[in-house]
């Protein structure tokens, strides 16, 4: 097996067992590599012994702490996390609500800073975790002001629908985008999740759109007639982080 093999081999499993939260047996390896078994079980146990990987009782692995630990501080060595979290921290106190922060990767969003409000139901740790764009107020902002091959590609596939409030129409998503594009700010109602509403603004810095924050919670508390303020405010906060990566004074 030539090395470059290997690195390709492993990472299709990495990339595989982010996709699968229940984790992976020998077998799925095996058959998504197209490779005898032992092939896999030797890769994966080699994982495993550098902490890339766990493996639980039941024989299925799972991404371990030295992975989590690689992603992290990828996460935090991105300049736009390490500039907008005192930003982050003031939309939280304003709000009392959970804010994150997200950044697009294909179709979907990656979320890759949070800051937890202070009510006693919150939305969970996100950080790391992915949403499907279409359907999150972040992934849709970041769709609405990205350029015209990067929302096509979204735009041509097919849509899931994860709620009976997800927009699943690309041509209605199209409309719903240019609606974003001039007000400013996207929102999601129920679509992601049920009883989970979230509103987002984007972040541009030197001219380049470069994050989403949102703010998100449970239905009870934004209403969906709360939702243009917290947008607003939203996008001054995107504004102020846009100004903290380019180096300008924050007011």
């Amino acid at each position: 097996m030539r090395a470059t093999d290997g690195v390709d081999r492993v990472a299709t499993v990495l990339e595989l067992l982010a996709e699968a939260p229940d984790g992976l047996r020998v077998i799925d390896v095996a058959h998504a590599l197209d490779v005898h078994k032992a092939t896999a079980s030797r890769l994966l146990a080699t994982l495993a012994g550098h902490r890339v990987l766990d493996r639980d009782a039941s024989g299925r692995y799972r991404l371990g702490p030295a992975f989590l630990r690689f992603a992290a501080s990828a996460l935090t060595g991105l300049e736009v996390v390490s500039q907008a979290r005192p930003d982050l921290e003031l939309l939280g106190r304003r709000t009392g609500e959970t804010v994150n922060l997200a950044i697009l990767d294909g179709s979907e969003v990656v979320y890759v800073d949070q800051v937890t409000g202070d009510h006693a139901i919150v939305a969970g740790n996100w950080v790391g975790r992915r949403s499907p764009a279409h359907c999150s107020s972040s992934g849709k902002v970041l769709l609405a002001f990205a350029d015209a091959p990067a929302r096509d590609r979204v735009l041509t596939g097919p849509l899931e629908r994860l709620t009976p409030q997800t927009v699943a129409d690309p041509r209605r998503l199209r409309m719903l985008l240019e609606e974003v594009r001039r007000r400013g700010y996207a929102r999601s109602v129920s679509e992601l999740e049920d009883g989970l509403h979230t509103v987002a603004a984007p972040v541009f810095a030197r001219g380049e759109l470069i994050a989403a924050v949102s703010v998100s919670g449970p239905s009870f508390r934004l209403p969906e007639r709360d939702l243009p303020q917290l947008g607003k405010l939203a996008i001054d906060t995107g504004a102020a982080i846009g100004r903290r990566v380019a180096g300008e004074t924050v007011r």
